[in-house]
């Protein structure tokens, strides 16, 4: 990330030169090729599972390009109790992915928790740059609460995303149309602020963390999703300047101890709890406090829960993600489906 002062003393994000835009243009391009055409592989009959698709997909009028996936729990019954929503948001980088990406968390969430889960999709940077997401996350969420279709109780939605999807959450979350209809939010090891330079970053990092994956490709995805100009402190983009009283009444933000973005979540979330006047409670690494709860998962590098993985090191990533997303719905279900 590269940003100046201008004269008013904002931190702005400043134009690349060209050969430099270039570069991070082709960069973009490479990576969404080949990851791309990863999950398109995964999606061809012989690999896909499909005891982990949607109950179906729908289009709402406001974003008619963009497709949602719906997760009915397979044991809800018409005539049962309305269902606690949790809106999902992928990640990549805000430029590449799909919803179809988080299927096997979405329904094993919806069918293990037995709560209604939609996957939003949002247009990708660097053809819809910041705000678009935002906007277009922000329509689909208010179509979604007025969907009398979908048997969810309003008094008990969450939003929650992944990378990417875990900024778009907190960014979202804060707006006025919004307000009083989240009773919390999820942050799984999201990008939180943009006034930290990428040296600074990585130096929040132990010391004897292995080369950072997001270190190479973080300066291209920045430069496709932020345009020249954009205040850094804007805080639906660098989520770490949200208003308390803008955000959900209850935060849950979870950390990678190896990931770069790690330090400035754990400021954010600090510097929310330390709003208000409860204790904390917990230990270093997972504790509450004012409405607030951080987790740090130890020895593990941004997207562990989705990074392909074999033998001894697929067993612990498997227990840990279990664990992680048992705990999310532990405190959904103690502090927000209540």
């Amino acid at each position: 990330m590269a940003a100046q002062q201008n004269s008013s003393g904002l931190k702005i994000y400043d134009q690349k030169p060209f050969f430099q835009r270039f570069e991070y243009l082709l960069r973009t391009h490479i990576i969404k090729t080949v990851i791309g055409l990863y999950f398109r592989i995964l999606s061809l009959p012989f690999f896909r599972d499909t005891s982990i698709l949607p109950t179906y997909t729908k289009v709402y009028p406001c974003r008619p390009t963009l497709t949602n996936r719906i997760f009915i729990p397979k044991s809800y019954k018409p005539d049962d109790a309305l269902l606690p929503l949790f809106l999902d948001i992928h990640g990549g980088g805000f430029c590449m992915m799909s919803p179809s990406c988080d299927d096997k968390f979405c329904s094993e969430f919806a069918n293990t928790n037995k709560v209604l889960v939609v996957s939003i999709d949002y247009p990708k940077s660097p053809a819809h740059p910041y705000p678009a997401a935002v906007k277009a996350v922000t329509d689909i969420v208010n179509a979604i609460l007025a969907d009398k279709s979908l048997p969810f109780d309003k008094k008990k939605v969450a939003i929650g995303g992944f990378s990417a999807g875990g900024n778009l959450a907190l960014a979202v979350s804060q707006d006025d149309s919004l307000q009083g209809k989240l009773g919390g939010v999820v942050a799984y090891y999201p990008p939180t602020n943009w006034t930290t330079t990428l040296e600074e970053k990585l130096a929040t990092k132990p010391k004897d963390s292995p080369p950072d994956r997001l270190e190479a490709s973080a300066p291209a995805f920045d430069w496709a999703y932020i345009p020249p100009g954009t205040d850094l402190e804007d805080p639906q983009l660098s989520v770490a300047f949200a208003p308390r009283d803008k955000l959900p009444p209850k935060i849950y933000i979870i950390g990678c101890e190896l990931d770069l973005l790690c330090g400035d979540s754990e400021v954010m979330a600090r510097n929310l709890a330390n709003i208000g006047h409860g204790q904390r409670v917990g230990t270093e690494h997972v504790w509450e406090q004012n409405g607030v709860k951080w987790e740090k998962i130890l020895g593990e590098e941004h997207g562990f829960d989705a990074t392909p993985a074999t033998g001894a090191k697929q067993i612990r990533v498997t227990e840990r993600r279990d664990q992680m997303h048992a705990d999310v719905f532990q405190w959904l279900s103690e502090e927000v489906y209540i």
